[in-house]
């Protein structure tokens, strides 16, 4: 058997070579051998030939199907699609040999493609990104038949698995009706100031559907971002790959709200129902119980006897409520003012109602990200951090975000890894569909250094909230820490394309290209670090590797001097880079002694202390932390 016998051929026009590229790198990741004319074509071949042959000995043919095919009545990818097509004919009903992938807008029934692809399922991969779970199909088509139907595909976890009460929604498989996006409500205060209140409305809505097992719901990241665009209803539903969607308007004035909700139709546009709510603040929780009744029938979801959806955010003081959703509105910035201001919110509605649960746990969330930052890095306020994750799980022990926040609080403050995975896989059980929890879980799995399942988590957390930065940055630095520098640079570039300002996405982007040996791009990739202390470190490692030893010292003596007492963990990985081992463990026993949450989160996996491992300091230093895989 050639090679070839267990290959995929892609086809498409040289226009869409961007989004080819990008399905290549992905399947080839996965270990999936890929026949990509850009890149396995060589001077002498007989092109025509080894096209021809190719395409008679693969085992998938992968069309790439958009509008710049649609435009082209003639090209080359049309005979590799007859020829591909003519092989159909040979082939046994049951066999998969066709995959057409489509990667914009483009109907089915419209495409100017041969019948053999109209007879299959297509898939829909928007702008060419491929979610793990396409790559999971394309290896389970390669498999011999008996092995498909024994062998799992994805990596067992141990503990909770991600999705272990409920299958992956595949990205080819066709929009479930049973599937809605609620986007954020639209503010019609009368000086339009309630913005925070009309998002948490709708944040509120999508905590309650994502409850009900049977409905798929896209996370907020994923709906919030069609906020002030101009995107229609249609094209929404398509990019969401839901069949319904829900919009509507707030308007509050005092203590009296009005309420409109509609459920729209995403292929045709029609409302299903449009419904006006006047009631004061006190009924905010019942309206939005109300809503999400009406969804519910609507789209004729089940509840399983053991589901009990509950309004999480709920309170007795309706001022309080607002407090909180106006931290979470300032905490969805992540700007360093918009942190402050959200833990001083969260102060106040903690005041108004000292057993509000989810305050709590936000305060412990959001004090540790101000921490990560190097805001408030104190004992007093770790402690503060510790209560309140403390205080949430006493208030609400069925509540995920509670265990949530206690886990990375257990986590990243007391380094206690054993009762941070006990809490965080309670947070699984309660709400397995949570992006937030399944991104911490893979932040647990990086601290203990289980990089592959942690790059599982990451994958789960995106599945469930396709266009979370935060998500994607986690995956492209775990990627990185596994010596995955391409797929690590893909991810971490489709964080920045989503939040440009991400200085942690800025900076492990940066690390990486030094180390796959592009020093030139990460100074390029450094210009826009606006995070001071991250832009320092990566120009003293950057001007060391470039032989620039005046930058790299003057960088560093800044790092040192104005962020040395609050990110030494940065210092070390610096000092570690230029080869400076002695300093390196200097500042790595100062950042233990000090608790620095980087320190925590990555001194198994950073590829700047890759130069260390080998120094029995290192080791001694894991052994300390309780992180050694040596021991015993």
């Amino acid at each position: 058997m050639t090679e070839s016998k267990k290959a995929v051929f892609l086809s498409y026009a040289s226009e869409d070579a961007v989004a080819a590229l990008k399905i290549c790198t992905a399947l080839r990741a996965a270990g999936i051998e890929v026949w990509f004319d850009q890149s396995e074509l060589r001077g002498g071949d007989a092109w025509d030939q080894k096209i021809r042959r190719e395409i008679r000995d693969c085992a998938l043919f992968i069309p790439i199907i958009s509008a710049n095919t649609q435009a082209r009545t003639e090209g080359y990818f049309r005979l590799e699609w007859r020829l591909a097509d003519h092989r159909t004919h040979l082939m046994g009903k049951s066999r998969a040999f066709l995959v057409p992938v489509c990667i914009d807008d483009t109907r089915d029934a419209d495409a100017d493609t041969p019948d053999s692809f109209a007879a299959v399922q297509w898939t829909r991969l928007i702008r060419g990104e491929p979610p793990h779970v396409f790559v999971e199909r394309i290896s389970r088509l390669l498999m011999p038949a008996e092995a498909s139907r024994s062998v799992a595909v994805r990596p067992a976890t141990s503990g909770v698995f991600p999705f272990a009460d409920r299958p992956a929604w595949p990205a080819e498989a066709a929009v479930s009706e049973k599937s809605i996006a609620v986007l954020p409500f639209a503010d019609m205060s009368p000086a339009r100031d309630h913005e925070y209140f009309s998002d948490g409305l709708a944040e509120a809505l999508i905590d309650l559907l994502t409850q009900v097992r049977d409905l798929r719901v896209p996370a907020r990241t994923s709906s919030f971002s069609f906020k002030e665009k101009s995107d229609d209803i249609a094209s929404i539903a398509i990019k969401l790959r839901v069949s319904h969607i829900l919009e509507g308007s707030v308007r509050k004035s005092g203590s009296t709200i009005r309420i409109t909700a509609r459920l729209i139709r995403g292929d045709t546009g029609f409302h299903l129902w449009s419904k006006t709510y006047d009631r004061s603040m006190e009924d905010i929780f019942k309206v939005q119980d109300e809503i999400a009744a009406l969804v519910v029938e609507a789209l004729k979801a089940q509840l399983l006897p053991a589901d009990g959806v509950i309004n999480a955010h709920r309170t007795t003081n309706t001022h309080a409520y607002e407090q909180y959703l106006l931290a979470r509105q300032l905490f969805n910035r992540r700007t360093l003012d918009s942190i402050e201001h959200a833990l001083i919110a969260l102060r106040r509605a903690i005041e108004l109602d000292p057993n509000y649960a989810s305050a709590h746990a936000l305060f412990a969330m959001i004090s540790f990200a101000s921490m990560l930052e190097g805001l408030n890095a104190t004992q007093a306020n770790a402690e503060l951090a510790i209560s309140a994750a403390e205080r949430a799980v006493a208030l609400a022990p069925g509540l995920a975000e509670a265990y949530s926040a206690r886990a990375f609080v257990r986590l990243t403050m007391q380094w206690d890894w054993s009762a941070a995975q006990a809490d965080v896989e309670k947070a699984l059980q309660f709400d397995p569909r949570s992006d937030g929890v399944q991104r911490r879980y893979s932040q647990h799995l990086a601290v203990v250094g289980r990089f592959d399942e942690a790059i599982v988590a990451a994958q789960a957390a995106i599945e469930i909230d396709p266009l979370d930065a935060n998500a994607w940055s986690f995956l492209g630095a775990y990627r990185a820490m596994m010596g995955q520098f391409n797929a690590a640079h893909q991810a971490l570039r489709q964080s920045l394309q989503l939040s440009p300002q991400s200085t942690f996405a800025t900076f492990y982007l940066a690390t990486s290209e030094l180390a796959a040996g592009h020093a030139a791009e990460a100074l390029d990739t450094n210009k826009g670090q606006q995070h001071e202390p991250r832009r320092c470190a990566v120009l003293a490692m950057a001007g060391h590797v470039l032989g620039r030893a005046e930058e790299s010292q003057s960088a560093l003596n800044e790092l040192i001097a104005k962020y040395g007492a609050v990110m030494p963990y940065l210092v070390a990985k610096a000092h570690a880079w230029r080869g400076e081992l002695d300093s390196a463990f200097e500042w790595l026993e100062r950042a233990y002694r000090s608790r620095d949450v980087g320190l925590c989160f990555f001194v198994r996996g950073d590829i700047e202390l890759s130069g260390l491992r080998n120094d029995p300091r290192y080791e001694a230093l894991l052994r300390k932390m309780n992180l050694s895989t040596r021991d015993g």
